[in-house]
Formats: C-alpha cells, structure tokens, sequence
C-alpha cells in the first residue's frame, strides 16, 4: 500500500512542485493524501480509456504528466475526465513543468536516450541545451531519433548542415526556436512547432525535429514508472496501456 501524501512528497522531492511555471496547475488535482492503494497508475494523459483501466485493476490512484484540471474550472460536465475521474474514485496527482525541467525529467531523459550531454538549462523555456556524442546531418538525426525513441513519425527538416548543438524541449516548445538561434544551436528537438517557427528556423539556418508531442514525453513515464516502483515496492506501478495520443497516420 501507499498513500497519495507519500507519493506526493516523492514526486516533490524529484521534481518540487513550486518549480512549475506560473500558469501550470501540477499538484495533487483530484482526491485525498489520504487515498491508499495496493495498485499506482502512471500516464501522460489523464483520458478517459486511462481512468477506466485504472479503475478496472482496482487502482485508487493515478499520475499523469499532462494535469487533468489544467485551466479554472466553471462547470463539470458528466462526460468530462473531471467527472469521471470523482465517480470512480480515482485519485489524480498531476507532475507537469516542474517535471518537464527536473534533472531526470521530461528533457532530461529525451537528452538521455539520444545521447546528448546537457551543457546549459533554461528552466524558465523548459529546454536544455547541449551536444551530440556523435555529429551527424540531418538525416541521420533523424534516423537515430526513431531508432531511440518509440515514435509513430516524425517531421524533420535539413539544413544541410552537420548537427552537434542541440536544444531539446519536449512537449509544446516550439516558441524556443527563437532561444535555439541565440544559443547557435544547430538543431532544435521538440514534440509541437507552428508553422511560423519553422520558417523562422529555416531561415536562421537551425533544422527542426518534431517528434510529436506525446512522441516527446511519452518516454519520462516508463522512466518515472521504475523510479515509483523502487521507491515504494510495497506497491505496484503500472503505465496504462490505453495512454497514446491517438493519432493515426497514413503512410
């Protein structure tokens, strides 16, 4: 058994909740401390397949990256996630920006698994900055980023240039193309770019990589699963298999 108190001052002693960026809403968003449960789901998104498989396996508590309240509510619909999650009785706790820059976290582990050594941080863009262990082009990123990373695609663009510097902001960072040309980076690595970003990129001669943005995080919560799992043995962890993004793609 664990308590969502126990899992909370885990979860801030990792990531600490009052390093969330000012808009963000992370925390413990549905529920009691006091909730116990043999059984702890794990999940970027708190969707409603997500709940339902949680409450199927008789789990009473829940840890999504994404937070499930995440905007002031003025009404709770019953076919909303809110509602759901307070009928089953599943207990939410949210880890979100303060995740996305703790050293372990979101950008941490995507540096980690593509073999970058972290040189500088920008909590406040949630981005790091750092270098290749092997220079490649364009292409060849590209290649190692679907060899390292479980993705459904990936959009990339080629600069031509050979890739050493790197910014990687995983989830929504494309607004930090802008960092990326300031810090000579030679690529920026994101999971959600507009339009306008890439041409900006384009043009500043930086080659964008965008994995999608579950693509991006999906990986912190199969890490972040392990790290619950041998912090507390006495329960059980679980990603949920029903956390995908969703999407099809025609190839």
């Amino acid at each position: 058994m664990v308590s969502a108190k126990e899992l909370y001052a885990y979860l801030d002693s990792i990531a600490p909740f009052d390093t969330a960026l000012g808009f963000d809403n992370a925390g413990l968003l549905i529920g009691s401390g006091e909730t116990v449960s043999e059984t702890v789901y794990t999940a970027l998104d708190a969707t409603k397949d997500v709940l339902l498989e949680t409450a199927a396996a008789g789990a009473k508590i829940l840890i999504t990256h994404h937070p499930i309240i995440f905007d002031a509510l003025k009404s709770v619909p019953s076919d909303s996630v809110v509602y759901l999650a307070v009928q089953l009785g599943v207990t939410v706790l949210s880890a979100h920006t303060n995740l996305d820059i703790a050293e372990g976290g979101v950008n941490d582990t995507l540096a980690e698994a593509l073999g970058v050594q972290i040189e500088q941080r920008f909590p406040s863009d949630c981005a790091v900055f750092g270098s290749l262990n092997v220079p490649m082009n364009c292409t060849g990123l590209a290649q190692h980023i679907k060899n390292k990373v479980p993705l459904k695609g990936l959009r990339y663009t080629d600069s031509g240039k050979t890739i050493q510097k790197v910014m990687i902001a995983g989830g929504a960072g494309g607004s930090d193309v802008f960092l990326a040309k300031d810090c000579g980076a030679d690529a920026i690595i994101t999971g959600e770019i507009k339009h306008h970003q890439i041409l900006f990129s384009n043009d500043s001669g930086t080659a964008v990589f965008d994995l999608g943005h579950f693509g991006s995080e999906d990986l912190v919560i199969t890490k972040l699963t392990a790290r619950l799992q041998k912090a507390f043995p006495q329960a059980v962890f679980r990603q949920a298999s029903a956390d995908t993004d969703g999407v099809q793609y025609l190839t």
